[in-house]
Formats: structure tokens, sequence, C-alpha cells
């Protein structure tokens, strides 16, 4: 796939979970910038399951507590534009 086609399909799947963006940690956001890793890895967070993200959460709050309750009382974290996929990667590289 090109950049363009995975920023095509990054934007549909943000569509389809009720997001504008995702954030990076260091305040920028996946785009036309990213490498094409960065892109895929976005939109495999974003076609992870609730189910499948939740577990992952749990996975995550073994391992950072004080950051899971900052998480989980910021709002529905499934669909905050920075913790779904900060949650996401960290999980990825626990479970590595």
């Amino acid at each position: 796939m090109t950049k363009r086609e995975l920023l095509n399909k990054l934007q549909e799947l943000l569509d389809g979970k009720g997001m504008s963006k995702i954030e990076l940690m260091l305040g920028g956001r996946i785009g036309e910038n990213c490498k094409k890793s960065t892109i895929e890895d976005a939109i495999k967070c974003l076609e992870a399951t609730d189910e499948e993200m939740n577990e992952y959460l749990t996975v995550f709050k073994l391992k950072y507590p004080n950051s899971y309750n900052t998480i989980v009382n910021n709002g529905n974290w499934l669909v905050h534009s920075h913790n779904r996929y900060y949650v996401w990667a960290n999980a990825q590289m626990i479970l590595a």
C-alpha cells in the first residue's frame, strides 16, 4: 500500500470510531509526515476491538498503575486522541 492509501484507510477508521486524530507522545499527530510503519501501527490500533483494547488496558495496568488511573479517569479512553494509541503501543511493548 502507498502512504496515501494508508492515510485514507486511517481516516476511514478514525471516522468509524468517531475520532478526529491520533496523537503521539510529543504532541505530534499521525499524518503525512509520519513513517509508513507508524501509520500502519495506528491502523492496527484502530482495528483492534474494544474487547482487545480492554485486555491491553489490563496488561498496561499491571505495569503502569499510576498512568492507568490517569487514563481511566480522563473519560472514554477508547476514543481519546492520545490514550488509545498510548495504551496499545505500550501493551505491544510489554507483550513483546
